[in-house]
């Protein structure tokens, strides 16, 4: 059984779990349950307070079947919440900050982040950079 089944097992169909043959059972994962029943917001305090105790406490069969009553019965559809994509900077941009706050590139790339395009621009023309460098180098940054 994929994710996809145990979720709509969870909220909609409620199958007894002795009904799943044992290759489904262990299919059963606690932690992509959880994570994946948090996406819903009206589940995610539910999943939260509850997941202190499923993972690495109870067997799967237990985490079920907690779910299966907890869980109103209703066709839902959680959309996957991904990370935001990370910024990519220009490496000399970075490492010019760096220069300029003589910190780690990590913090300079919150810097950047921070400052405003103006303020990038002074920076970069303190250490020698004309108009076209600053402009392709800035290309990145809203």
């Amino acid at each position: 059984m994929t994710i996809f089944d145990w979720i709509n097992q969870i909220n909609y169909e409620k199958r007894k779990w002795d009904s799943f043959t044992e290759d489904e059972q262990k299919t059963f994962s606690t932690f992509i349950i959880n994570r994946w029943l948090s996406m819903d917001e009206d589940l995610i305090q539910v999943v939260n307070y509850f997941q202190k105790y499923s993972v690495g406490q109870l067997q799967s069969q237990e985490v079920y079947k907690w779910y299966c009553d907890i869980i109103p019965r209703q066709k839902r559809f959680n959309k996957y919440i991904k990370a935001k994509k990370s910024v990519k900077y220009d490496k000399e941009l970075i490492e010019t900050v760096c220069k300029y706050y003589e910190n780690s590139k990590k913090e300079c790339i919150d810097y950047i982040e921070l400052l405003s395009k103006d303020g990038l621009k002074n920076i970069l023309e303190m250490y020698g950079m004309d108009k076209k460098q600053t402009k392709k180098l800035l290309r990145g940054k809203k």
